[in-house]
């Protein structure tokens, strides 16, 4: 064999060596370091974007600290529909603080209203006693830390006959509905 031709063969195996080296060792690197980077930046993308929550987390908890006791207000003004013994109580209360005869509170029987923001129950409420009193009652009523809606306010102004003490002459009698929210 000519040394010109030992030369071509040698290049020949150099060259297959190298395209096979090429194909079957260097290409699969190349395409599992790709893989590799794509993973990379789809992990330091998700990094970045639960940093992002952790602040808005963090921003959303310092603002829940902020207005808490608003929360608890606002909870508040809603009464307990399983127990309302506390809102009947501050009913009664208010009417002895305004001298107003025997109040009476009957619970309706509950309605669900579709254009109710909240559920609510209903009480029909009936008392006696002076009306300045009552204006005061009622004043006292609308100011409460309960969120009430006052309907059907009927006052009718006591005739001699209906008049038992401790009612004097120019009381009334006052009948209405009261719905107040629930929780």
């Amino acid at each position: 064999m000519s040394p010109k031709r030992k030369t071509y063969i040698s290049l020949m195996i150099f060259g297959i060596f190298s395209v096979l080296l090429i194909v079957f060792v260097i290409y699969p690197s190349f395409i599992q370091i790709k893989k590799i980077s794509e993973d990379f930046v789809e992990e330091k993308r998700k990094l970045i974007l639960f940093e992002k929550e952790m602040e808005n987390l963090k921003g959303i908890e310092s603002l829940y600290k902020k207005y808490q006791p608003n929360l608890e207000k606002i909870d508040q003004l809603f009464i307990n529909p399983e127990f309302p013994i506390e809102f009947i109580e501050s009913l009664e209360k208010k009417a002895q603080e305004f001298q107003l005869g025997k109040i009476e509170i009957s619970p309706l029987p509950r309605k669900e209203i579709k254009t109710d923001p909240w559920p609510s129950l209903s009480f029909q409420i009936s008392l006696s006693g002076s009306f300045p009193n009552f204006l005061r009652f009622f004043e006292k009523l609308e100011n409460s830390p309960y969120l009430i809606e006052i309907s059907n306010l009927n006052l009718k102004k006591l005739t001699a006959g209906e008049i038992k003490p401790p009612l004097a002459e120019g009381d009334i009698y006052a009948s209405f509905l009261i719905k107040t929210y629930s929780k």
